[in-house]
Parts: C-alpha cells; sequence; structure tokens
C-alpha cells in the first residue's frame, strides 16, 4: 500500500446557513502547510450569506472547489455528495463551525500509513478554544447510544490519558474532523441520506468494521470544533430527532431482537412520560411514524449490509 501524503487529501465542508461561522473554517484548512489536495464546500441551499463567502473564497483560491446542492440534502446527503466529487485518496470532513489545527491532517495522515487496516482516523476534537473536551474516541452501547469519551471534561486534566489511548480502535470518527481512507472502502458510499441529523458517523464506523477495516484514535490529530451551530433550539426536538436516527441505525445493522427491545422501551417511555409531559406519548408515535414512512429504504440497506457482512 503506497505512503499517503496530506497532498492526496481532499477536505469537504458541508454547510447549512453558517455564514457566522464558515469563513474561519475555510481559512483554517487554507492555512495548512503541507496543503491538501482541495477542499470542497458544499452548501446545502443556505439561505444566509454563505454562497457568497464560499464564491469568494473560490475566486480568490484554485484550491476551493464550491458544490451549490441548491437543496437542504441534510449531512448525510451532503457528505454523499461532497465525497462524490472528491479527486483525493483519504476524505477528511470538517463542519462549517470547526477549525483545523496545524496538526489536524498531518497527523492524521500519519496515523493511515502507521495502522495499514486504519479505515477511518478519530482526532481528538477540543471545544472551548482547545481547553475542553469534545470526544477523546468514540463509542456505540449495545442499544445504538453514542458516546464521545470524555465530553465535556477539561482538557487539562485528562493530557496523559488521552496520549496513551494512541493507536486504540474505536467504533466511530466523530464527524467533525474525521478522516477516511478512499481504497478499499469505496463500498461505503453512499450513506444514508434521510438520516435527519445525527449517526452519520456512526454509519461510517460501523460500515468501516465490517469492511475488515477499524477507526483508529490518534490524538496527535487535533479540531476545534465550536458546535450546535445548526441544531434546533428544542431540547425536545434536538432529543426526537437523534431517536429517529437511532431507530434507523438499528434497523440497518443490530439484530431484530434488540430492535424490537427498543421499540418497545421507546414506546412505555411515551407511555409513562405522559404523567409529566402528555405530549410525550404524541412525540414517541411521530417518530415511530417518520421511520415507518421510510422503512423500506431502511429495510434494503438492512439487506446490502447484511450480505456485504456475509462476504
Amino acid at each position: 500500500m503506497n505512503s499517503l501524503r496530506v497532498a492526496d487529501v481532499s477536505v469537504i465542508i458541508v454547510n447549512y446557513n453558517g455564514a457566522e461561522v464558515l469563513a474561519e473554517a475555510i481559512d483554517s484548512v487554507l492555512a495548512l502547510e503541507p496543503s491538501p489536495l482541495e477542499l470542497i464546500v458544499l452548501d446545502n441551499g443556505s439561505t444566509d450569506q454563505s454562497p457568497a463567502i464560499i464564491d469568494r473564497y473560490s475566486r480568490n483560491d484554485a484550491r476551493v472547489r464550491p458544490i451549490m446542492a441548491g437543496e437542504n440534502l441534510g449531512v448525510a446527503g451532503g457528505r454523499n455528495l461532497g465525497a462524490s466529487y472528491a479527486d483525493g485518496q483519504a476524505l477528511a470532513f470538517l463542519d462549517a463551525d470547526g477549525r483545523a489545527t496545524e496538526t489536524w491532517l498531518a497527523s492524521a495522515v500519519n496515523c493511515l500509513n502507521r495502522f495499514p487496516r486504519a479505515g477511518a482516523v478519530a482526532p481528538l476534537v477540543l471545544t472551548e478554544g482547545g481547553q475542553t473536551i469534545n470526544g477523546a474516541g468514540s463509542f456505540l452501547d449495545p442499544n445504538g447510544h453514542g458516546r464521545d469519551r470524555l465530553w465535556g471534561e477539561p482538557l487539562i486534566q485528562h493530557q496523559e490519558e488521552i496520549a496513551g489511548w494512541a493507536g486504540q480502535s474505536v467504533d466511530y470518527p466523530m464527524g467533525c474532523g474525521m478522516v477516511i481512507r478512499v481504497a478499499g472502502l469505496e463500498e461505503i458510499w453512499p450513506l444514508d441520506d434521510r438520516l435527519p441529523k445525527w449517526h452519520d458517523d456512526t454509519e461510517l464506523g460501523i460500515r468501516i468494521r465490517r469492511m475488515g477495516y477499524e477507526t483508529i484514535f490518534w490524538p496527535e490529530s487535533v479540531v476545534l470544533h465550536i458546535g450546535g451551530h445548526s441544531d434546533p433550539a428544542s431540547h425536545y426536538e434536538r432529543h426526537w430527532l437523534g431517536e429517529e436516527a437511532r431507530l434507523r441505525l438499528l434497523i440497518k445493522y443490530y439484530a431484530w431482537t434488540r430492535v424490537l427491545a427498543n421499540v418497545a422501551s421507546l414506546w412505555m417511555h411515551g407511555i409513562s412520560g405522559r404523567r409529566t409531559r402528555p405530549e410525550v406519548y404524541g412525540e414517541v408515535l411521530e417518530v415511530f411514524g417518520r421511520v415507518r414512512r421510510h422503512l423500506d429504504d431502511v429495510l434494503t440497506i438492512r439487506q446490502e449490509w447484511q450480505r456485504m457482512r456475509k462476504g
């Protein structure tokens, strides 16, 4: 396997109404030395000043490739489209509210070269100006809940511990900052573009593992993440979008016994929750309805990846 270089990497930013943060994300990538092959900035039908910002950068720097989706394809759909345009041998994803540090890409490429079975690199993701941990490797529990290790913890208290985890296999890479090998993993694309917002990165982790590769945590690769600029304002809306994505994930990749147990648990949560919030039961039914509406698509993905696993 030939060694990768930073110059072989396509960086992809998927943006939706991120005008307040997008320019800093782009600047952080363009400042990298050595420079990546290209920076694809995909706009998901923004209604703010994002298209003008992207146009300005693309006219001033040939490395910036603008892609205007014309509609909101969602995070997974945007990643799919960006990946389809990329010419690199590795794909590095940075959120519009992310910031590349000088070590991010070069260290991730070193990790891919050091570990031939590394399908993806999970960087150390920091927030609050690099003082707080957003994620130091991510894991899935048996019910499909994702957990970003040490989320919200002060970095200064865990630096030695984190360094000791270098090279550790984790379940999936956090979407902001993940770097994915192309060769040998062509079949992980496209992602489920009906995912409402989250779990595109967990889906990548599952598929990478089923293809016989690993996701490696590499703390020398660091990105900064502001986070939440495009999240729904309502806590309840965020929660139910996450539950919808988790149910889709369970149906696609988990045993049917696990799927049914979680459906029953969620239904019981809706019933018992009515005592304190009467609308909870209706919200649970709405989630079930949205998943059921596209159940044929979800089952098709399940069948495809069951065959992939057997192969």
